[in-house]
């Protein structure tokens, strides 16, 4: 059983491989064009411990909060690969695979320049209310509250996401928690 793992939701391009329930490879690239790297990354994965496309049971991929544009690109390279060879499907937000760190109730948060992503979760995983966006200001409010790590352990995800369900590809949605500044 293989699983692939897609994260480009904001500035590192992370692919992961699964191979037999552990991690069998991990590439990170510091990009700003994941539209460029991304395909090129996951063949590059593939190749590198001989597996195909075909090969693959499952995906997991990041759908967000973080990039409007990064997000984007991870799932519709999930969507495309799960539907058009029947590999299975399953999202996880950033903010959940931070969430998987802590065995307590805990706000996890994810900064960009003008504030951060914050979610909260119950000491099993569960989000407990809406994903939010905070600007800086009032970010201030809460900054000692929130855990902001910069690193998701691939396998705490992976045996996660085990117990989860997969999608329909047509149903894979990307999260957006911040406004555009088109919708203001």
């Amino acid at each position: 059983m293989y699983t692939l793992y897609i994260d480009t939701h904001f500035v590192n391009l992370v692919i992961g491989l699964f191979k037999n329930d552990s991690i069998a490879e991990k590439q990170i690239l510091e990009s700003n064009k994941h539209s460029e790297n991304t395909i090129n990354l996951i063949e590059k994965v593939l190749s590198n411990n001989n597996i195909k496309v075909d090969d693959l049971s499952e995906i997991i991929v990041v759908n967000g909060p973080g990039s409007f544009t990064g997000v984007r690109i991870g799932v519709v390279i999930a969507k495309i690969m799960g539907f058009s060879k029947n590999i299975k499907v399953k999202t996880i937000s950033y903010l959940e695979a931070l969430a998987l760190n802590y065995n307590e109730d805990v706000t996890v948060g994810i900064k960009d320049r003008n504030g951060a992503f914050i979610g909260n979760f119950n000491k099993n995983h569960h989000l407990t209310s809406d994903y939010k966006y905070l600007s800086n200001d009032e970010l201030s409010k809460y900054k000692d509250e929130i855990k902001f790590l910069d690193k998701v352990d691939l396998n705490l995800v992976y045996k996660f996401m085990k117990s989860k369900e997969a999608i329909n590809p047509h149903n894979v949605k990307p999260l957006y928690v911040k406004k555009i500044e088109v919708d203001k």
